[in-house]
């Protein structure tokens, strides 16, 4: 269907121009994988359509009315990334095609019934920020892992590649959004060095490009701080988040809600036999007793 087309090319359109403006028909072409030809063809319809500000041999560019239509479609293709990751339980590497499918046919009715069963969360799998039900989209700080200058800590925000097996290959790393890391060393040729988890490993450029972090302060420790279970922080009080417990599954858990080592978290409530509910990077999250009691902390003072 046209309007789908149309749909894709406003996405594209938008999220290559963070990069690139106007943006040309040869990254479109590739973008979409599609031909140049076919893209001036389409540029054209959405210029007349008033979506887009479009001059030959130079691009275009959304204007207002086209951002408002590629800030729906984008919130909507994410809402379903997050519900088929959060709620069906499919990988990462899998969702991008079948929001793809989905997010066309999305009325406001189940977008907003999807965004409420979800929490109404910020971000999708992938870390990328969702559009609020007004078009509002945090735009924030991150800046390619490649672009930090050794020695540095950081955390992961994003992966700004969807394709499959580079999401695998992250995956089996544990490189997710929310994973704090040490950024070692820089070669020559743009590889890092970097440590997560007590393991060294080495990050080609391309990959490293394709990460987005953002810097972290130090939090140092005496060898006095006792660690405690999160489960046993009160009410008001804050701490950081030493390590996990449990096995790959509760890791998994831990780094997708924003539960890295090193963040600093603050019990809004503890309902000792039941859930807590904790705020951890601006946004209320409740878990389960069993979770939190795997989850080890430094407590750091009450409010």
């Amino acid at each position: 269907m046209e309007s789908e087309r149309i749909e894709e090319y406003l996405e594209a359109i938008y999220k290559r121009q963070g990069r690139e403006a106007p943006v040309s028909t040869s990254s479109l072409a590739a973008d979409l994988g599609v031909s140049q030809p076919a893209v001036t063809d389409m540029l054209r319809t959405l210029e007349n359509k008033g979506l887009i500000d479009y001059k030959s041999r130079m691009g275009a560019s959304l204007t207002r009315t086209g951002e408002e239509r590629a800030l729906l479609v984008i919130r909507r293709h994410r809402l379903w990334e997050r519900f088929l990751t959060d709620v069906l339980g499919m990988k990462w590497d899998k969702v991008h095609k079948e929001a793809c499918r989905l997010e066309h046919a999305t009325s406001p009715d189940i977008e907003k019934g999807l965004s409420s069963i979800l929490g109404n969360v910020d971000t999708c799998p992938h870390g990328h920020a969702i559009p609020d039900d007004k078009g509002n989209i945090k735009q924030g700080e991150n800046r390619p892992l490649s672009a930090f200058r050794p020695p540095v800590k950081v955390r992961i925000l994003s992966v700004d590649n969807e394709d499959p097996k580079l999401l695998r290959a992250m995956e089996k790393l544990g490189l997710r959004p929310g994973a704090i890391i040490s950024v070692i060393k820089k070669s020559r040729d743009g590889s890092l060095e970097i440590e997560f988890q007590d393991t060294k490993l080495t990050l080609d450029t391309a990959t490293a490009s394709f990460l987005t972090a953002e810097q972290l302060p130090e939090v140092s420790f005496t060898t006095d701080e006792c660690e405690i279970s999160l489960g046993e922080l009160n009410s008001g009080e804050s701490g950081v988040i030493k390590n996990f417990g449990g096995g790959r599954g509760s890791l998994g858990r831990c780094l997708s809600l924003g539960f890295t080592p090193g963040s600093i978290i603050k019990m809004v409530e503890n309902y000792r036999r039941g859930p807590v509910l904790v705020r951890v990077h601006d946004t209320d999250v409740a878990i389960g007793r069993q979770l939190a009691e795997k989850i080890s902390v430094v407590r750091t003072g009450s409010s």
